[in-house]
């Protein structure tokens, strides 16, 4: 064996040995953008290092100079004035195919985010009806979400709107309902109020082009958050944040064709469809940590509005969408994480799972594997002596934000409130009630979505608590201040979307303990997003 091969083998296994390392000890999991810059300064120094020992520090064309004659082909192709360039273009390849040794042609470049993208060739439309055989096979109409609201397309809109049955999970934000179901389900008049204002100051902060501005509202503060530094993430959130603002008007009983506020939710679903890219991200321009959370929060708000709506104009928009997060998803663990490849998390794990269930209730279908692989996931973030409490990542400590959300996807994939994982998480999560001391608006959004669904008296108990810490934090503009765990990333929109949110849960969605065996014949009606 020579020598070069011998170093070459050293440096691949202190190389495995060092990985292993990393990835056991979790090394990376803080300070992550600093030491991924010196591990690559590392990695690429030993590689010097080692291709000079083995070519040496003088390589052969080093001080050579080209010797001989060069002969250079050039093809000329003349465009007269009464010319296309489609006529250039062909003369240029008739020149390529008489000359093979000229350069491979330019291929145009790829389409802008913001330019209308249209599904692969191989693309399967998971958007069906049952017993609608050729559902599968329609394609949705070419014009925007803007045609559709604006009346400008290539097809006429119609004036009024073919009756839609709006699915019955959704049915108690209807303005004849809402306020009954907030009642009984303990809300009050005082929880209405700061809804209100809450949306009225989300409808004066958005922009004009439709979007909510991240950053103009303080998001992009680089706090470190449960030991995890995320480098200043949330400052490029728009879709991010315009999904959370959009999913609070809807949550009150706005879409783009009625409510007080119909107008922002068209110009927010607006901003989000014509920047759709081609792969089915609405992820925006956010940052590698929060591009999928984007990505969730935006899909689970226009599928949400599809639902209640049935505009075919967010068909396509939809269907891409879903498509992405199924993409995303690990194939064995079940988890989905930042990347495709990624083993997963509980936190986005949680957003995606409510991608899919939101899309089963627009009327898509084919979730049922992606569903047991999340399932499979959750379990392996499970602890406790029924399993009920959860972590961020499988072998860490539980915690009752993870424990919440994880319950609450739990019930959406068809636990129930009587399970002894229910009643275990639920007992962690009573104790950690909300304070203004302990202001956290992620935790309180998931364990009030979980306590809700699961009911009985720790609901009563945990809704009063709520009322007492959340109501009198509200500004009088109507906003939330940013929590000091995740709001500095978030910013204020992100704060106050998510409270508002938290105080419709009496009326967003039917209460899935209170569903039962009427709603469990129906698949597509025993999940909730």
């Amino acid at each position: 064996m020579n020598a070069a091969a011998i170093v070459w083998a050293v440096f691949a296994v202190a190389l495995s040995v060092g990985l292993v390392v990393i990835v056991r000890t979790r090394w990376l999991q803080s300070r992550t953008l600093e030491k991924c810059v010196a591990l690559s300064a590392g990695l690429h120094a030993a590689l010097a290092l080692i291709c000079g020992f083995v070519g040496g520090s003088s390589p052969r064309s080093v001080g050579l100079l080209d010797e001989g004659p060069m002969t250079m082909v050039l093809a000329v192709s003349e465009v007269g004035p009464d010319e296309s360039a489609t006529d250039a273009i062909g003369a240029g390849d008739t020149a390529r195919d008489a000359s093979p040794d000229l350069p491979p042609p330019l291929v145009p470049l790829p389409p802008s985010a913001d330019a209308p993208v249209s599904p692969p060739e191989d693309h399967v439309p998971l958007l069906a009806t049952a017993g609608d055989e050729q559902a599968a096979e329609v394609e949705p109409p070419p014009s925007t979400v803007a045609a559709a609201i604006d009346g400008v397309g290539e097809e006429p809109v119609e004036a009024t709107p073919r009756p839609h049955a709006i699915p019955a999970v959704y049915a108690d934000r209807g303005a004849g309902r809402r306020a009954a179901a907030a009642q009984e389900r303990g809300g009050s008049e005082a929880t209405e109020r700061a809804v209100g204002a809450a949306l009225r100051w989300l409808v004066e902060s958005q922009e004009a082009d439709g979007r909510w501005h991240a950053a103009r509202h303080g998001a992009g503060i680089e706090r470190t958050a449960e030991g995890r530094e995320r480098r200043g993430v949330g400052g490029r959130t728009d879709h991010g944040v315009t999904g959370l603002a959009l999913l609070a008007l809807l949550g009150a009983g706005n879409t783009h064709r009625d409510g007080p506020h119909a107008e922002a939710v068209a110009r927010g679903l607006r901003f989000l469809q014509g920047r759709q890219r081609p792969d089915g991200s609405l992820a925006g321009e956010a940052e590698f940590f929060a591009a999928l959370y984007c990505h969730g929060m935006a899909t689970i708000a226009v599928s949400e509005c599809f639902a209640l709506t049935g505009d075919q104009a967010l068909a396509a928009t939809v269907e891409r969408a879903v498509a992405h997060t199924l993409a995303l998803q690990h194939p064995h663990t079940g988890g989905w994480r930042y990347a495709a490849g990624d083993r997963g998390d509980t936190s986005q794990c949680g957003w995606q799972v409510m991608v899919l269930a939101t899309a089963r209730q627009a009327g898509l279908r084919g979730f049922e594997v992606a569903e047991a692989r999340a399932r499979l996931f959750l379990q392996s973030v499970s602890s406790g002596t029924a399993g009920g409490l959860a972590a961020y990542r499988p072998g860490e400590r539980p915690s009752m934000a993870m424990t919440a959300e994880a319950l609450y996807c739990r019930l959406v994939l068809g636990a129930t409130a009587t399970d002894a994982a229910t009643t275990e998480a639920l007992t962690m999560i009573a104790a950690s009630p909300p304070t203004r001391s302990t202001a956290n608006a992620y935790a309180w959004y998931y364990a009030t979505l979980a306590a809700f669904h699961a009911g009985g008296p720790q609901w009563d108990r945990w809704n009063a608590l709520l009322h007492e810490a959340l109501l009198p934090m509200q500004q009088a503009d109507g906003s939330w201040d940013p929590d000091p765990v995740w709001g500095g990333h978030g910013g204020r929109v992100y704060s106050t979307a998510l409270s508002a949110m938290t105080l419709e849960v009496y009326y967003r969605h039917q209460p899935i303990h209170l569903r039962g065996q009427r709603l469990a014949a129906n698949p597509a009606e025993t999940v909730a997003p």
